[in-house]
């Protein structure tokens, strides 16, 4: 006898654990701020038992019936405990539901027709919450990146997502629209055509209108670039925060009559706080560029390395720290490296017989000179006046990490 109290206790608490937790993943369901990671993780969780989806369908089940009744914020009266809910424990008076089905059949019927009720009401509830985990898990939800970290995504509606490093967007998909706001970094999309649900990305200073098409933007330091390699948009400066309705015309030619400017494939503009309230100026899309992003490259030419170095402290928990500043100015005639390999580029720039790469701590590649080495010997440093301070460093493809 006390072996069953004590297995009946521990069942009441195993009950009630679940019942809590179950009850923290319903409230975090509902927050759109819930990161993708922890998506993820409510996934797994739903997956480990058929009784962890069950006890989330009642908490949303008994949610309905506080919100039907009005009651959700009610208090409880002091002394009465009428109104007091307890979730996920059985009294022990209450006898287990298939305990006498078999033993009497006079009371089969209603029993049966109780559970096909039951039955009815469950597939309500599931229908019901389905749509709400719908809802919150992918027509209204926040996709993010953490550092080094490169990502694609499927949408809804067929629209290919694909996420750069530290980047993060909200999407809220309704009937009349498909919505996007950059909130950081950057992001590529390949738009799945549907001329009744036109797709706006708004990212700081700018809105783009498509229909069906392939465009990259960027939200980096007060900086937006619109960049499209298929098809046509229309962008728009006036701050707008979607569009709304069939689109009959394309985008270049409905950007003409709302206001905007069309941007065709091969064109891109960058826009900053300074110039946004200048005229947009089109610029030519560099095409291997484009496409060197969207396999997590990143390709320079005629850059410096403190521009190099910026980008890869951007985009990786590793940071580049350059000590001396004639390091910094010197310039990358052409360089391509992953995204997210800082010490593959930091590995190219020691083959410089003046340069050492110093690793104190995990996180921090330091560039320092080689000691006995003087600014003033540094290689071209007598042309220093004409090459900004800084000799060039020789094209590198694929070196040997430190």
């Amino acid at each position: 006898m006390k072996g069953s109290l004590s297995h009946r206790a521990h069942e009441r608490a195993s009950k009630e654990s679940l019942s809590n937790e179950a009850a923290e993943w319903f409230v975090r369901l509902r927050d759109d701020r819930l990161g993708a990671r922890n998506r993820e993780r409510n996934v797994r969780w739903l997956k480990e038992s058929p009784t962890h989806i069950a006890e989330l369908l009642r908490i949303q089940q008994v949610y309905q019936a506080l919100r039907a009744a009005k009651v959700v914020n009610r208090s409880p009266r002091t002394g009465d405990p009428s109104n007091i809910i307890e979730l996920g424990v059985q009294r022990e008076s209450e006898p287990p539901p298939f305990d006498s089905f078999a033993d009497e059949p006079a009371r089969r019927r209603p029993r049966v027709e109780t559970w096909k009720i039951a039955a009815a009401v469950v597939g309500l509830t599931m229908s019901f919450f389905l749509g709400f985990m719908a809802k919150v898990a992918w027509l209204d939800r926040t996709i993010e990146t953490e550092l080094g970290e490169w990502r694609t995504v499927s949408l809804t509606d067929g629209t290919r997502v694909r996420l750069g490093p530290a980047s993060k967007l909200k999407v809220a998909f309704g009937d009349d629209h498909r919505t996007i706001r950059l909130i950081q970094g950057e992001a590529r999309f390949d738009v799945a055509k549907d001329r009744t649900r036109p797709f706006y990305v708004e990212s700081e200073m700018i809105g783009v209108l498509a229909v069906g098409t392939e465009f990259r933007v960027s939200r980096l330091g007060g900086k937006d670039v619109v960049a499209v390699t298929e098809g046509s948009v229309a962008l728009y400066r006036d701050g707008r925060d979607a569009i709304r309705g069939t689109v009959t015309t394309a985008p270049a030619q409905l950007a003409e009559a709302t206001g905007g400017v069309a941007l065709a494939a091969g064109e891109q503009v960058s826009i900053t706080r300074a110039s946004r309230a200048q005229p947009v100026a089109k610029e030519k899309v560099n095409l291997d560029y484009e496409q060197a992003w969207a396999e997590g490259w990143l390709v320079y030419e005629n850059k410096t390395v403190a521009e190099v170095a910026r980008d890869f402290n951007r985009l990786n928990r590793v940071k580049i720290v350059i000590g001396e500043p004639s390091i910094a100015a010197r310039r990358l005639a052409f360089f391509r490296v992953s995204a997210t390999d800082p010490e593959s580029f930091v590995g190219a720039l020691a083959t410089s017989p003046d340069i050492v790469i110093v690793r104190n701590v995990p996180d921090v590649l330091r560039i320092e000179l080689r000691r006995g080495v003087s600014a003033a010997t540094l290689p071209g440093a007598e042309s220093s006046e004409s090459n900004h301070g800084g000799g060039n460093v020789p094209p590198t493809v694929n070196p040997n990490p430190i």
